[in-house]
């Protein structure tokens, strides 16, 4: 790929550095649903997804995850649940949907979003540009999610290794804006863009 060029498609961008500081990666199929304790059953909710899936749901600012499925602490008592699709016409709402019965609502988020995992030795570097989050390690680690505004975009990023790894979801239809952002904050590191891989 020209250095010049920042579409999102598989191969490197910006510096011709030995090693990309920066390697991005859409990962699919994923299914996503945003999961609001209904008002009084917050504690009800919760035993659901201790029964379901043997996880306690996260506070504000964590993750809580087995090899199933992800919750993310986005706000009191509202979550995001994160999984692998089942297929392409996954139904991840009613899938979820027995587990919570009339604890909580479900909305589904899958096909509105896209999520994409982050690593390289200077992704912070390329984060701190924009993100308005604190991401020392002494500050932001594995476990933790924030949901902030990076161009004035909303997106959600969690830490899922020490390495580091994050996981970040946009909005679909404000990716191209969110991209254009992010391969110009990793332009002077070089890039890379891998091929898309399954959600795990």
């Amino acid at each position: 790929m020209a250095e010049s060029s920042f579409e999102f498609v598989p191969g490197r961008f910006g510096r011709a550095a030995p090693v990309p500081g920066l390697r991005v990666q859409a990962l699919q199929p994923v299914a996503l649903a945003s999961v609001l304790a209904r008002q009084g059953k917050a504690a009800a909710a919760r035993s659901a997804a201790q029964q379901a899936w043997g996880i306690e749901l996260p506070v504000t600012g964590r993750v809580a995850s087995n090899a199933q499925i992800a919750f993310l602490g986005l706000g009191p008592d509202q979550w995001l649940a994160v999984s692998a699709a089942a297929g392409a016409d996954d139904d991840f709402e009613a899938r979820l949907g027995p587990a919570f019965a009339d604890s909580a609502s479900l909305f589904d988020q899958s096909g509105g979003r896209i999520v994409l995992e982050l690593t390289g030795p200077r992704v912070r570097d390329v984060l701190a540009k924009g993100f308005a989050v604190d991401l020392h390690p002494t500050a932001f680690g594995p476990g933790q999610v924030a949901s902030t505004l990076v161009s004035h975009l909303n997106v959600q990023l969690w830490q899922v290794s020490i390495e580091p790894r994050y996981r970040l979801i946009v909005v679909r239809t404000w990716f191209g804006s969110f991209w254009r952002w992010l391969a110009a904050s990793a332009a002077e590191y070089g890039g890379e863009v891998l091929a898309p891989g399954a959600y795990s």
